[in-house]
C-alpha cells in the first residue's frame, strides 16, 4: 500500500512538473525578447511562480510558499503585470480543491493580499487622474478571480467528498444487505434442521416404541397364544416398513431430490391405524367425519397424537391405560391425551425433545399447547390447533408453501 501511494504521488508530481514546464515556455520565456532590459527579475520571479505548479497537489504548502515569495518579488521589482500571475489562480484553486484546514484559508488570504498589492504596484505608469479608477477596477477584478478560483476548488472538493460518502454508504448498505441475507439463510437453515430433527425424532421414537411394546407382547404370548404373537409380529413388520418409507422421504428431502417418489404425508385419517398399532392399552375417540384441512395442519395433528402415544409407551408403565380424544370443532381441532400411569414412573420432562417438538408444532400453527402430570398420577397432553378459516387465507397459503 505504501508503494502504491508513493507511485501515485510521483505520477502527480511528474504531470504537474510537465505543466509547469509548459507554463514557463508560454508565460515566461517570451519575456526574454519583450523586456530584455529587466531580464533577471522578469525571468526569475515569474519563473519561480510558475515552478510552484509542480508541487500544487503533492506538497501544496510548498507551492503556496514559492508563489508568495515570487509574488512579493514581482511587486517589489516589476512595474507591470506578468502573464505568470495566472499561476496564482491555479494555486488558489488547487489548494481549495485538494487541501483542508488552515492552508485553504491561508492561500485565500495570500491571494486577497496579492490582489491588492499587485495592482498598486502597477499604477506608476497610469496617469494620476486615472489611478483611482484603474486601481479600483484592477483590485476588484483580481479579487473576483481569486474568489472564483477558490470557490470552484472548494465546490469540487465538496462534490468529491459527497461522492466518497455516497460510495461508503452504498458499500455499507450492500454489506448490511449481504449480512441480512446471510442471517436469513442461516435462520432458514436452522429452521430446516430443526424441522428435520423433529420429524426424525417423531418417526424413529414412535416406531421404536411400538416395535418394543409389540415385541415384548409377542414374547409373552408366544407360548400360550402363538396366533396373537404372530399378529404382533405383523404389526412390528408394518411399523418398520412405514418407518422406512418416512425415513426415505426425509432423506430425499435432505438430499434435495426434486423427483423423489414421496409417500403421502401422515394425515388425520391415518391416526386410528397409528394408535391401533401401538397396542390395545390406548383408546381413541375420534369423529367419523373428517374435516378437509391443509396437509400441514393434518401432519401437525398426527405428530402431536403420535408423540403423545410414544411418550405413553415409553414412560407410563406396562399396566397403564391411555385415552386419546380428538374433536373437530368449527374453529379448531382439539387434542387431549391422558393416561393413568404411576406418578413415580411418569417422568416425562416438559422441556424434553418430544414435548418441545409438540409445542413447537402447535405454536407454529397458531395454536395453544400444554403438557404435564395429572392430579393423582399419570400424564396429560392438551392442544388446540385453529382451523384455517380462523387465520385467513394468507395463513393457509403460507402453510401450504412451507
Amino acid at each position: 500500500m505504501v508503494g502504491t501511494g508513493l507511485s501515485k504521488d510521483r505520477r502527480r508530481m511528474g504531470v504537474d512538473a510537465l505543466v509547469a514546464v509548459g507554463a514557463f515556455a508560454m508565460l515566461v520565456a517570451p519575456m526574454w525578447w519583450l523586456r530584455p532590459a529587466d531580464l533577471l527579475p522578469t525571468i526569475l520571479w515569474p519563473g519561480l511562480m510558475v515552478a510552484s505548479l509542480a508541487f500544487r497537489r503533492v506538497v501544496p504548502w510548498l507551492s503556496v510558499l514559492l508563489c508568495t515569495v515570487a509574488g512579493t518579488g514581482m511587486v517589489l521589482q516589476l512595474d507591470g503585470p506578468s502573464p505568470a500571475i495566472v499561476t496564482v489562480l491555479v494555486i488558489v484553486y488547487s489548494v481549495a480543491r485538494w487541501c483542508e484546514g488552515p492552508l485553504g484559508w491561508a492561500v485565500l488570504a495570500v491571494g486577497a493580499i496579492g490582489s491588492v498589492a499587485g495592482p498598486l504596484s502597477w499604477l506608476g505608469n497610469i496617469p494620476l487622474q486615472q489611478r483611482f479608477a484603474a486601481g479600483a477596477l484592477l483590485m476588484t477584478l483580481c479579487l473576483a478571480l481569486v474568489a472564483v478560483a477558490y470557490l470552484v476548488g472548494r465546490r469540487l472538493q465538496e462534490m468529491h467528498r459527497s461522492d466518497l460518502l455516497d460510495r461508503a454508504l452504498a458499500e455499507e448498505r450492500f454489506t448490511a444487505s449481504t449480512t441480512r441475507l446471510e442471517q436469513a439463510s442461516q435462520l432458514a437453515d436452522d429452521r430446516a434442521r430443526t424441522d428435520v430433527a423433529r420429524e426424525l425424532h417423531d418417526v424413529v421414537a414412535h416406531s421404536l416404541s411400538v416395535i418394543v411394546v409389540q415385541a415384548e407382547g409377542a414374547k409373552a404370548m408366544a407360548a400360550k397364544y402363538p396366533e396373537r404373537s404372530a399378529e404382533a409380529l405383523d404389526v412390528i413388520a408394518h411399523t418398520g416398513r412405514t418407518s422406512i418409507g418416512e425415513m426415505r422421504r426425509i432423506v430425499a428431502l435432505l438430499r434435495g431430490e426434486e423427483h423423489a417418489a414421496f409417500e403421502p404425508t401422515p394425515s388425520l385419517r391415518q391416526i386410528p391405524d397409528m394408535v391401533a398399532a401401538a397396542g390395545d392399552r390406548i383408546t381413541l375417540e375420534i369423529p367419523d367425519d373428517y374435516p378437509v384441512v391443509p396437509d400441514s395442519l393434518g401432519l401437525a395433528v398426527f405428530r402431536v397424537v403420535q408423540e403423545s402415544v410414544t411418550n405413553f409407551l415409553k414412560h407410563a408403565g406396562p399396566t397403564a391405560q391411555a385415552q386419546v380424544t380428538l374433536r373437530f370443532e368449527p374453529d379448531c381441532i382439539a387434542i387431549r391425551s391422558v393416561d393413568d400411569g404411576v406418578a413415580g414412573t411418569t417422568t416425562i420432562d416438559p422441556s424434553g425433545t418430544g414435548v418441545r417438538g409438540m409445542r413447537e408444532r402447535v405454536t407454529t400453527m397458531g395454536g395453544t399447547f400444554s403438557a404435564g402430570p395429572r392430579m393423582g398420577g399419570g400424564w396429560q397432553v392438551s392442544a388446540q390447533l385453529p382451523m384455517p378459516a380462523q387465520l385467513g387465507r394468507s395463513w393457509l397459503r403460507q402453510k401450504e408453501q412451507a
